[in-house]
């Protein structure tokens, strides 16, 4: 019997926040969902807050490619919804962070953390 995609979805970002709370990050969120998008993964450590998005593929290039500049638009516009939503998180954590968690059939987990500015996608 097969998953389906969303299955397979959820199974890879179970996998990304085991992988991340064993690196020291606390878990805030899952499948966070705004009216500008949904962040897979909001996590913090030290004094920042980090939205992470998580890509399952065959291949760890694919996953890597599959990120388009209007995806990292949309998960900028549901931080700062978040953050809107939760002022005292500012105070406590003022640093924010977008991290990349890419996981492929071979079970490799790569993280690329700090893997966008915020600065790199404002026009």
């Amino acid at each position: 019997m097969s998953i389906t995609a969303d299955q397979q979805g959820r199974l890879a970002e179970a996998e990304a926040c085991q992988f991340l709370k064993n690196k020291g990050y606390t878990l805030l969120a899952n499948r966070h969902k705004t009216p500008y998008g949904e962040i897979d993964l909001l996590m913090v450590k030290d004094k920042t807050i980090i939205a992470i998005e998580v890509k399952y593929r065959r291949a760890l290039t694919t996953a890597a490619e599959s990120i388009s500049p209007r995806q990292k638009q949309r998960i900028q516009n549901a931080l700062s919804c978040f953050l809107g939503q939760h002022p005292e998180l500012v105070t406590e954590y003022p640093f924010i962070q977008f991290d990349v968690v890419l996981l492929c059939t071979s079970k490799a987990i790569v993280h690329i953390s700090n893997a966008w500015q915020i600065e790199d996608y404002f026009v």
